[in-house]
């Protein structure tokens, strides 16, 4: 047989070509592709949903945002614009962030609805174990409510360690015994016109170990020294915001500072930046006493 000639069939005429079959692949391409892409997808999506979620629980769950919330349902002027019952919706917005040695960092916006009106909660706190005794204490929180120009405060007056003050029973006292006392009496019986007054309470002066809380103190610093970029932070293009806890003395040093968010590979030069800042002595009742509030400083890639 030559090498050109047809090859032959089984009773001598030429022989049938028959087509190479296709694999599965080959076969079942054109949907599997779509179908892989769209469940790739999927996935993703159902990622991103299960992290947003586990992040909103995270916040809702915390400490700084259950005494926001209360304080907002405890709030007449709030009850009484929103009525009741408040209730706090799910897409809450910002970050709580605790770090190993105890402080923090808060900051959020909670949506809140009743029966009336909707409004939001704009929350910011922070947590220093060493000058509010572990708790949190919020340098700002208001309500800003649907149809209303002005916010609704909901702090109340503080002390040092974060919580609402005693009453004050001396002056409840004194109205109590001016209500009782007539002219050369009081109740019970008589007092002779020649017996002297009792003494005045004597004025309560803050000690030395007073702290305050000044909230943001960028604005108050009379010098306050950039940090310098580190080369590292540089070659990463780590950028962004850094806070800073600070303490401040009766002379206006700076004693303490750490960070309380930020790049971490920011947050040594901001530290150390903020231990150089020099503040006016804050005085109470013409006491110089001590001052805690927080550094912020911006690492901007040029």
């Amino acid at each position: 047989m030559y090498p050109n000639q047809p090859q032959q069939g089984q009773f001598g005429g030429p022989a049938m070509y028959q087509p190479q079959q296709k694999g599965c692949w080959g076969r079942n391409w054109k949907w599997i592709v779509p179908t892989g892409c769209l469940g790739l997808i999927l996935l993703g999506v159902a990622i991103v949903a299960c992290v947003f979620f586990f992040v909103i629980s995270a916040v809702k769950s915390s400490e700084v945002y259950q005494q926001a919330l209360e304080k907002a349902r405890s709030n007449p002027e709030v009850v009484a614009e929103l009525g009741e019952p408040i209730k706090d919706g799910w897409l809450v917005q910002g970050s709580v962030e605790t770090n190993v040695g105890g402080s923090g960092h808060a900051k959020f916006q909670i949506p809140i609805s009743g029966p009336k009106k909707a409004g939001t909660i704009y929350a910011e706190a922070l947590k220093d174990p060493r000058a509010v005794g572990g708790s949190w204490y919020f340098t700002s929180l208001y309500v800003e409510v649907a149809g209303r120009a002005d916010r609704i405060d909901l702090r109340g007056r503080t002390t040092s360690n974060g919580r609402e003050p005693e009453e004050d029973n001396d002056d409840a006292n004194d109205n109590a015994n001016d209500e009782a006392t007539d002219e050369g009496g009081v109740a019970g019986g008589t007092v002779e016109e020649d017996e002297p007054p009792p003494p005045p309470p004597t004025p309560r002066t803050p000690s030395s170990s007073t702290i305050i809380s000044g909230g943001v103190l960028n604005g108050k610093a009379i010098s306050k020294p950039e940090p310098a970029y580190p080369p590292i932070a540089k070659a990463v293009k780590a950028s962004g915001t850094v806070t800073v806890q600070v303490t401040v003395d009766e002379e206006g040093n700076v004693i303490s500072a750490h960070a309380v968010s930020g790049h971490p590979l920011l947050q040594a030069a901001a530290v150390a930046a903020a231990r150089q800042a020099k503040f006016s002595p804050t005085k109470l009742s013409g006491v110089p006493v001590k001052v805690n509030g927080i550094l912020t400083y911006n690492f901007v890639l040029e």
